[in-house]
């Protein structure tokens, strides 16, 4: 119906793995939809000059502005409730450099000497980069706002017990160096081998069977949890279709962070923080969520250096506990125990 009035909630956002780098494969079927609070409008980033020139008088001229739409990169960032299923797990897999498999769960993680995944856009490489679809209500008073060549740059997942009963949440954010299309009108569907997502593959707090934190996995008392991975993109080379070439900044960061109840089993932590010394590490359970079922996202992050410890005052004397992740020279840095 023309001149709808659209809520931030009607719009929806999917995903779907491309068979060729950078090149939106049709919307009309095979996506993936995510679970998001709103859908946020993307940083498009044109590159613009509207520097007044020797021409006449102060003021700019209008010939000359400039304006390039073509060698910017293009971010979104996503929040919204966590499912264990294609879509979600996607994001994650990118962002740890694993093969996208949305079609089968596959359990996730990062290695130790992981570099990220480099690649050329244009390329028939079927497990790099996914297009993101901000889709309209409609298009008769809406378009879909396409994105192809999308990698994600970084992904967290937290949980709360103070809020929405300690059901897992996710953040992500995704880059691409390809222009996006701002004018499709077509109609996207899920259907061949896409999903929507469902109610029943959320995860709980409530759910877990054993929880480590800073070392200590004897009667802690959780409170919250968040885990990040920062993968940062950089784009390069030039065409008139964005960059030609993508790959990862110099660092992949795992962070980690729980607030745990100040007690005897946790009163340790203030000094293990403070007596850190050059070399020093978390040799095991750094962070350790591990669910009733193994494989409903149970999250290991086995080593790590402490960045901060401190209590927290409240109703009860709680203690935030803060950390990196360090690769030892084998395994993983952190693993996500997706698939039986």
């Amino acid at each position: 119906m023309a001149n709808a009035m659209f809520s931030p909630k009607d719009f929806k956002a999917f995903v779907i793995e491309e068979a060729t780098t950078g090149t939106s494969p049709a919307i009309t079927s095979g996506l993936f939809q995510l679970d998001v609070d709103s859908v946020a409008f993307p940083s498009l980033n044109p590159n613009m000059v509207m520097d007044v020139r020797t021409s006449t008088g102060r003021v700019l001229a209008a010939q000359d502005f400039f304006q390039d739409n073509e060698h910017r990169e293009v971010s979104v960032t996503l929040s919204g409730i966590y499912h264990k299923d294609g879509g979600h797990n996607m994001l994650l897999q990118s962002v740890c450099g694993n093969a996208l498999t949305p079609g089968a769960l596959q359990d996730v993680s990062l290695a130790y000497n992981a570099t990220g995944v480099s690649g050329a856009y244009g390329v028939a490489e079927g497990d790099k980069t996914f297009t993101l679809v901000l889709a309209a209500p409609d298009t008769t008073d809406g378009v879909n706002i396409v994105i192809p060549g999308c990698k994600c740059s970084e992904f967290s997942i937290t949980a709360d017990m103070g809020t929405n009963g300690g059901m897992y949440m996710f953040s992500a954010t995704i880059s691409s160096g390809k222009n996006p299309n701002l004018a499709n009108e077509d109609t996207p569907s899920t259907t061949s081998g896409g999903a929507i997502y469902a109610g029943s593959d959320k995860l709980f707090m409530s759910g877990l069977s054993a929880q480590a934190v800073g070392g200590v996995s004897s009667n802690i008392v959780l409170n919250n949890f968040g885990v990040t991975i920062s993968s940062p993109c950089v784009y390069t080379g030039t065409s008139s279709t964005g960059y030609t070439a993508y790959g990862r900044a110099s660092e992949i960061n795992v962070t980690a962070n729980a607030q745990v109840k100040y007690d005897a089993a946790t009163k340790g932590l203030l000094n293990s923080f403070n007596t850190q010394v050059a070399g020093s590490h978390l040799t095991a359970n750094a962070l350790t969520m591990t669910q009733t079922s193994a494989t409903d996202c149970s999250i290991s992050l086995p080593a790590a250096i402490l960045t901060n410890v401190a209590l927290s005052e409240g109703d009860v004397m709680m203690m935030d506990v803060e950390m990196k992740g360090v690769g030892v020279g084998s395994g993983n840095v952190i693993t996500f125990d997706l698939a039986s």
